[in-house]
């Protein structure tokens, strides 16, 4: 086992706060090559970049959905077991995907996400059954 593998073992495996989640996700993505541009483009472009990213994230789940697909291994998944990462279904990957967006674009934008994930879910409790009828 390489020490890349074993590093990411111990990322995944390890418990974290959703803030931990958010900078360590920004930070991998920012070791990548992201976020460069982040700077020199306009505050609404920025925005509205985060937003499609997460946006395409949610497009894949819905395609893979379409296809009959979300239970089958993901596109990545042989890569994923020659590095010794669980292999993921469709599913799986595009919610974990979804996930890493927001995380990233949480902390981009200064979004203290665990505090955020903590407010909302305490006044969602208090909401009534169905937000007092919604369908959906």
């Amino acid at each position: 086992m390489t020490r890349q593998t074993m590093t990411m073992r111990c990322a995944v495996t390890e418990t974290k706060g959703l803030k931990q989640w958010s900078f360590d996700v920004y930070d991998t993505a920012a070791s990548k090559g992201w976020h460069t541009s982040d700077t020199t483009r306009p505050y609404r472009e920025t925005i509205a970049v985060y937003f499609m990213n997460i946006h395409a994230e949610i497009s894949e789940l819905w395609e893979a959905y379409r296809a009959g697909r979300l239970n089958e291994p993901c596109d990545k998944a042989e890569k994923m077991r020659a590095i010794g990462v669980k292999e993921l279904t469709c599913l799986e990957e595009e919610l974990a995907d979804i996930v890493i967006r927001a995380f990233d674009s949480a902390y981009a934008l200064g979004v203290d996400i665990e505090a955020a994930v903590e407010a909302k879910h305490a006044y969602n409790a208090t909401r009534p059954q169905r937000h007092g009828g919604k369908l959906a």
